[in-house]
């Protein structure tokens, strides 16, 4: 995807009322999802994951996470998007196979730097809202 690919798929899942989970998110679906995704995921990097969600995540754009290396990957509440709290923490090796794995299971990597994007949407959260980070992948 091209950065205009990934502005468009941005605002293709902003809601201009709900700012935690849109109205047709099965919250125990994506969770389980998630769930199954670490599982595989520490097959492949033959080790075990850090990971919090249900009452863990709570007033949140983001449902789950997971620990690697020094950064989250974070499950977004819209849109099967996926993005880690810094892309340079984690080795490009270990990226590389955790964004094939995220494509095997219907997620969307979105690139951290493209979420640092000051927040063109409609929605105005709680206290606002200043990037793109923050709409999906957040407390808010």
């Amino acid at each position: 995807m091209n950065q205009d690919e990934y502005a468009n798929l941005l605002r293709s899942h902003d809601d201009p009322v709900r700012w935690e989970y849109p109205s047709d998110m099965d919250y125990r679906k994506q969770v389980s999802r998630f769930r199954q995704f670490v599982s595989e995921l520490e097959e492949r990097l033959g080790e075990k994951l850090q990971v919090e969600t249900e009452s863990h995540i709570q007033d949140a754009s983001f449902h789950s996470q997971a620990l690697i290396g020094g950064a989250y990957l974070r499950f977004s509440n819209f849109g099967d998007m996926v993005a880690t709290t810094d892309d340079d923490s984690i080795a490009p090796v270990t990226l590389d196979i955790i964004k094939n794995s995220l494509a095997a299971h219907g997620y969307v990597f979105i690139p951290h730097d493209l979420l640092e994007e000051d927040y063109t949407g409609d929605n105005p959260g709680v206290t606002g809202i200043r990037d793109w980070w923050i709409r999906y992948f957040d407390w808010v």
